[in-house]
Formats: structure tokens, sequence, C-alpha cells
């Protein structure tokens, strides 16, 4: 049988040959900041994201999530992929044509890719120790509050745009766990050289440039970094949503990886001009992190994560075509994002997201595709074309704007629609 130490050393060796980035071994308890998680959505934070309001005593009991039948899990193996590959091309970034889709979708989906490395891991662990039963593998899908468990672990720090943060890959980590009964040699937690704040001053608003949490990480054996956000608030000031109440809190319902992705229905008309051209998610706090700016190396891919071009930021137009109409037909849509993350806000939601862009960029070659939009089967989408539509009207005054929602409102049922075409003329 290995010892503690020998099975941590061999947990680490074989996570590394399996594409993790980081890994790190922690007894397993009560979450350290579940109190302020079920603060959060007792303030109905959550919004569509049912997911979040259930399970709260697994969250904060992970244990729960084994069976009484299964040996009691006593570590947490807790791993982070890298998913960065390069900054978005400046003239895309610019280019109001083209939908920005967020940088962790470029590839595969990351569950698909990680959770048959981590089923790997277990089983290599299973291996070493005898053990017959299978431990729990979660990805990003299971009640656990991972971002604790990491900063639990050592692994980064949680800064104020609510991203783990590592101190040489910085935020661009997809992060996993796994619940197994080993005991082994563990890593030493983040010592806090400054207090955290509370969930109820979270909760209420901290003041931007305040300090928190200044943070001691052992980087590699014999060497410290000190992690911190100091009083930057760049990533506070940088949202066009202004989506964070203060430092630490995020308000999904104001942000725009919220709405392009996890909401299926009708996006506050106030939002929709301050998405720009972003179809799928968002990267703005972490695109201006000064510690994502200061990358000295780049952690390799993980096989299957490798960015395809196709997806970092298409031409708008692009799936209007009727040779590959991928915006306006479920086939077309489901063969392009085959193994993508985007398939989970679906083609009605991409097409949602999509009118908001075409809207925002306000030029006259996005009518042909709008009408096509605004003839669509969902009153949601149809929504949406009637505001880039009106956009086109009331900002460019576009005569052929004006025909078509007068045309779509002589012959439109819903009501939810009509409200949105009669306001989309009235301006």
């Amino acid at each position: 049988m290995p010892t503690p130490h020998s099975l941590a050393h061999a947990i680490k060796a074989q996570a590394a040959q399996l594409g993790f980035a980081h890994c790190r071994l922690i007894p397993l308890g009560e979450a350290p900041h579940a109190t302020f998680f079920e603060q959060w959505v007792a303030a109905e934070r959550p919004g569509e994201m049912s997911y979040l309001t259930r399970n709260g005593e697994k969250r904060r009991h992970p244990r729960q999530l084994v069976g009484a039948e299964q040996p009691t899990p006593r570590s947490m193996i807790v791993l982070a992929v890298n998913h960065y590959q390069f900054d978005l091309p400046t003239a895309w970034r610019a280019d109001p044509s083209r939908g920005i889709i967020a940088s962790y979708a470029w590839g595969n989906d990351y569950h698909e890719i990680i959770r048959p490395q981590l089923y790997a891991l277990d089983s290599f662990i299973r291996e070493q120790s005898g053990r017959e039963t299978a431990g729990k593998c979660l990805v990003d899908t299971g009640p656990v509050l991972e971002r604790d468990w990491a900063q639990q672990a050592g692994l980064g720090f949680v800064g104020k745009n609510c991203c783990l943060i590592h101190p040489i890959q910085g935020s661009w980590l997809l992060l996993a766990t796994i619940l197994i009964p080993e005991v082994v040699a563990y890593d030493p937690p983040l010592q806090a050289q400054l207090p955290e704040p509370t969930a109820a001053a979270v909760l209420t608003g901290l003041a931007p440039e305040e300090i928190h949490g200044r943070w001691q990480m052992p980087v590699h054996d014999s060497t410290t970094s000190t992690l911190t956000c100091g009083r930057c608030t760049r990533c506070l000031d940088a949202c066009p949503t202004d989506a964070f109440i203060g430092p630490y809190h995020l308000d999904p319902q104001r942000c725009i990886s919220y709405w392009t992705i996890e909401a299926k229905g009708v996006i506050p008309r106030p939002l929709r001009a301050r998405f720009g051209n972003r179809i799928f998610g968002c990267d703005i706090c972490q695109e201006v992190c000064p510690w994502n700016h200061r990358l000295s190396a780049a952690a390799p891919l993980m096989v299957g994560l490798e960015a395809q071009r196709s997806r970092v930021a298409p031409p708008l137009l692009e799936g209007f075509d009727p040779a590959d109409p991928y915006w306006l037909d479920q086939d077309a849509f489901s063969r392009r994002f085959r193994r993508s993350p985007i398939k989970r806000a679906k083609r009605t939601g991409m097409l949602r997201n999509v009118c908001i862009a075409m809207g925002n960029w306000g030029a006259p070659e996005t009518v042909p595709a709008l009408r096509l939009a605004l003839a669509d089967e969902s009153p949601v989408v149809r929504i949406h074309a009637a505001w880039a539509i009106g956009q086109l009207w009331q900002n460019h005054g576009y005569p052929q704007a004006q025909q078509l929602l007068q045309k779509q409102l002589s012959k439109e049922s819903a009501e939810n629609v009509r409200a949105e075409l009669a306001w989309a003329l009235q301006g």
C-alpha cells in the first residue's frame, strides 16, 4: 500500500500526464463560503439558473454527494485545466460585423474533454490503493463550490471579478474535483495576511478600492507569491452592464454571460445596446485583469480544447448563408456546433443574441438577415429581431426598416412581439 506522501506524489504526476495544469490535495470538510453562497441565492441572484438553488446542504458538506453504500470520502483533489490560447485579434474585436464568443468556447465542450480524464485519474488511484469503488468526479456540473475549494487548496485566490486567479496562469482556468476515500499528504492552504470581508459586507457592496484577503501562496517548493487585487478595480469599471454590486459580488441578471448563455427568454431592453457584438459569454473582466497581462507562460492545453478558428468570432451574416444557414436551421446549427459549449444556448438563444449584435452593428446589410429572423417561429427571436430593425430605423433612419416593422405588426399575433414592434416604430 502506498504511503500518503507517495500516493499524493503519484496522483500529481499522473494528473500532469493526463493534461491537468494544476493538482492540489486537501482534506474534505465544510465549504468555507457556503454561508455567503446561501445568502447570495436568497437574494435571488441566480435568476433562471434554478440548479444553483438546489442541494444547498451538499454544497456545504460535499461528503453528502457520495451515497451511504460507498466509502466515506476523506479527501478532495482540486484540478485546473488551462484554456488560454491567444488574445482575440484586435481587428476581429473591433469589427462589429463579427460575433465575439467567450474564449473557453473556442474549442470543444470542456465537460466532455475533462470528464474522461477525471475517470482515468480516479482509475489510476484505485490501482494504487486497491479501492474497488469509484470516486466522485465532477466537472462544473455538481453542487460543489469549486472556487472555494481551489482557494482553500492554495491553487489561487478569488479576485474582485469572482474568478479564481493563479499567479502564473491568471484566471484562464477550468476547475474540476474528485472526492476520494483515501487519505493523502495534503497541500498547504493559502495564508491570509488580511481578513476576508464578511458575507454581509460583500452582499451589501464593498468599497471597490478596499483591500481584502492578501494571500501568501506557495508557487514552488522554496518560493511564495503574494496574491491580491489590491486597490485595482479594472474589472469592476470595465463591465459594460455594471454587473458587479461590488468586489466579489456579481449579479448574473446584469451579466452578458448569463443572458447570452443561461437565460432562455427575452433580454431586458436597457441591457441590449451594452452587449455590443458579444454573442456567447463575455471575457471583459478577465481581459482587463493585470494578473492576466503578466502571464509568464501558458500551461499546455488538454487535447481537444484547441480553438477552432470558425468559432472565435464568426461573421454575423455567415450563419444566414443559404448553403449553411446555421442561425436559422436546427440541423445546420447542430452540425456547426457539434461538441461545442455553444449548444447550451440552443439555436433560439444564439439567434436572439445574433439579432442584438446586428442591431448594435446598425448596418443596412443586416436587413435581409433580420427579415428572416423576424419570420422565425420563436417569439423570443422575433422580439429581438424587431428591436434590431428598430435600431436601424431609430438611429439611422432606414426607410426599409420602418416598412419591415409595419408589415410585421400588421400580421403579428403574439402580444409581446406586437409590443416590441410598436416600441421599435415609436422609438
